[in-house]
């Protein structure tokens, strides 16, 4: 049997982008920094990303059903910081970031590479985390392009823009 620790230490060696998963919460917006992220389908168009069982988020989304991922570009450490559990007791997570609400109604950031609305239509456990299937509703794509942020052996990575 693999151990949780050689299983970690493996997986430290994948490189993923960076993403903010952003819903209305009861208690107003929420966010999540992810790197659990994956296109399903093209027709229709469809994601997946996975979250802790037991986790906050999660149960945002099974109340609203509905979330943003907004897709964060190079230099954005300081975002995906700020919605991690790395963030400093007392945080608000939205104090001073300008967004705006997709029409899904949840937070678009200022100056991500795109964003996607979605539609939860699926939740399957497994193990202590939900993979949640989502059909994408709406797309954000700002006229200007960049490279992302990347997230392998423990730190983040800026690739540099083509």
């Amino acid at each position: 049997m693999v151990s949780a620790d050689e299983f970690r230490d493996v997986m430290r060696r994948w490189a993923s982008g960076v993403a903010v998963i952003t819903m209305r919460g009861p208690d107003g917006p929420h966010g999540m920094t992810v790197n659990a992220l994956l296109s399903v389908s093209l027709d229709p168009p469809t994601l997946l990303i996975v979250l802790a069982r037991n986790g906050r988020t999660r149960g945002i989304l099974e109340r609203t059903g509905r979330f943003t991922v907004n897709i964060l570009a190079a230099g954005q450490q300081p975002l995906a910081d700020r919605f991690t559990k790395r963030r400093q007791p007392g945080d608000e997570e939205f104090a001073g970031l300008d967004w705006h609400p997709s029409p899904g109604g949840a937070p678009v950031l200022q100056g991500v590479l795109a964003a996607l609305d979605c539609l939860v239509t699926e939740q399957t456990p497994v193990a202590d985390h939900v993979l949640l299937i989502a059909t994408v509703t709406h797309t954000h794509l700002p006229s200007t392009e960049g490279a992302p942020l990347v997230y392998a052996g423990r730190r983040y990575h800026d690739l540099p823009q083509q």
